[in-house]
């Protein structure tokens, strides 16, 4: 089947990444992918097929529907997966020009904001809170499904270490992803002024709340005990840590948490829509409702060694059952079945 690809943001991060992960997958399908992105998007240059188009004008951008009809047309597409609202708008525009043929819209909600895709023929929402509101406005259950996102195993280590911290001079607490209030970083940044000296935090990733991040450290006088990394490779990072903290007041999925499950990380969770489908409180995480609990949760792993294995090899066995891209191809294989059908 020739399928389209499409999303229109400027910026690294989730839903970006997913858009990579489905391109890829539905190629491994043995689907012919024309990927769509907006002219200035860094993470796809080095895709095959790439079409690039203008978005200046954002949901209702004339320039940027005709741009996307014209390859509807030119590659006779016969499905188009969508990331996020704008491009789902764009793509339904589009596909409205074109008359004597029907093309299947397949939209993808990354976050609660869901009301662009209803009416779609398939909605692909990456928790279940978000499918549930896909459903309370008005989309049948037949066309509405929860498809959460995946990591790559192929660097995943080959067995889980064992974690004992107690006895270390120096223990790397870190926070990983875009630099934006909702990701909770200064959650991170306030819980190791509770801690002590012993306790170092990195920060990796990039965006425009890095100045204030920066301001809020320097107001705590932290500087010797923050190090601010930028978009650094995963692994890198992971390896370098001991404990990984994900703080974010919001978040519908979380594939940095997955990541740190893959690389053996002890976990501390903020308990939010995402996270909650991913890891289990106690079992494969510690996970907190008010960022005042990070300290007391980060001193418990320092404390017990037995749990903090426990954590790091749930975890583990976790991310394998359920978040591996062989789930998420079988997945995507009967989606683009129902498509057929």
């Amino acid at each position: 089947m020739k399928i389209a690809n499409l999303i229109v943001t400027s910026q690294n991060g989730g839903a970006e990444q997913v858009f990579l992960d489905y391109t890829r997958l539905l190629k491994k399908l043995g689907h012919d992918v024309v990927p769509i992105v907006k002219n200035d998007a860094p993470y796809a240059n080095n895709l095959s097929s790439l079409k690039k188009i203008s978005n200046n004008f954002g949901y209702y951008d004339f320039f940027a529907i005709k741009q996307i009809t014209k390859i509807l047309r030119d590659e006779n597409i016969h499905a188009i997966f969508t990331h996020a609202g704008k491009a789902t708008v764009l793509a339904r525009k589009a596909i409205a020009k074109i008359k004597n043929k029907k093309i299947f819209l397949i939209a993808i909600n990354h976050s609660t904001n869901v009301k662009r895709s209803i009416g779609a023929d398939i909605i692909l929402s990456v928790n279940r809170e978000i499918f549930y509101s896909t459903i309370d406005r008005g989309q049948p259950e037949d066309r509405s499904f929860v498809m959460h996102n995946a990591v790559d195993l192929f660097d995943a280590i080959s067995e889980v270490p064992q974690v004992n911290l107690a006895q270390k001079e120096k223990i790397i607490l870190g926070v990983i992803g875009r630099l934006d209030p909702t990701k909770g970083f200064a959650h991170a940044i306030r819980a190791l002024k509770k801690l002590d000296e012993k306790f170092i935090l990195k920060i990796a990733g990039s965006g425009p709340f890095d100045n204030e991040l920066k301001k809020l450290v320097k107001e705590l006088s932290l500087e010797n005990r923050v190090e601010f990394l930028g978009w650094i490779e995963k692994k890198s990072f992971f390896n370098s840590i001991d404990i990984f903290i994900f703080p974010s007041d919001e978040e519908p999925f979380g594939l940095v948490l997955l990541e740190s499950m893959k690389y053996g990380k002890p976990a501390i969770v903020r308990n939010v829509d995402g996270p909650r489908e991913i890891v289990r409180d106690g079992i494969d995480a510690l996970m907190f409702s008010d960022p005042n609990q990070i300290p007391d949760l980060v001193m418990k792993l320092v404390q017990n060694e037995k749990l903090i294995n426990q954590l790091v090899e749930n975890s583990f066995e976790r991310v394998k059952e359920k978040f591996t891209f062989k789930n998420l191809e079988k997945r995507l294989f009967e989606i683009v079945g129902k498509i057929n059908n």
